[in-house]
């Protein structure tokens, strides 16, 4: 036997009201580890004090013990005190600063991995996308940045050449 056609639409309506999710970021999940929480307001405030320009916040938020930077070919555990002087010195905040699509993977009772992608815009309104990852670390009683690295995407790939005429 065939639906009616008010069947057909009754159903049609209850679709087209049922909610759809639409976030930049994931929602957090019900029964969501409380360490996974406590990274996602972690990544909430670094990006607060990236945009801000808060250089001593950003540098509380890095391992006492230093972070190994990693990416783009380089690996290097990098000590605190270094850390400090680039953020203190040469560094300049951004114009504009978002984190996307950002995933949290437990790794440890304290430790949490962190991956996504970043959006950091220059004045002038440059922008360039990053890929992110990170691992947080309990230190002191708090989280902070272990490793990270930051990608930059790749340049756009050239158009080939056209084929030599026969």
């Amino acid at each position: 036997m065939l639906p009616s056609l008010h069947t057909l639409a009754l159903a049609a309506l209850v679709l087209a009201c049922a909610p759809v999710p639409c976030r930049a970021q994931p929602a957090p999940a019900a029964g969501e580890p409380a360490l996974v929480r406590e990274a996602r307001a972690f990544m909430d405030a670094y990006a607060r004090d990236l945009r801000e320009g808060d250089r001593n916040g950003i540098v509380e938020r890095y391992d006492p013990r230093g972070a190994y930077l990693v990416g783009m070919g380089r690996k290097e555990l990098v000590p605190i005190d270094s850390i400090r002087a680039s953020y203190l010195g040469r560094w300049q905040p951004p114009a504009g600063f978002e984190w996307r699509d950002l995933s949290y993977e437990v790794a440890g009772p304290d430790a949490v991995a962190v991956t996504g992608l970043f959006v950091w815009t220059v004045s002038g309104g440059r922008s360039t996308t990053y890929s992110y990852t990170g691992l947080l670390l309990r230190q002191g009683g708090r989280l902070r940045i272990r490793l990270e690295d930051e990608s930059a995407a790749p340049p756009p790939r050239p158009a080939p050449a056209p084929a030599p005429a026969p």
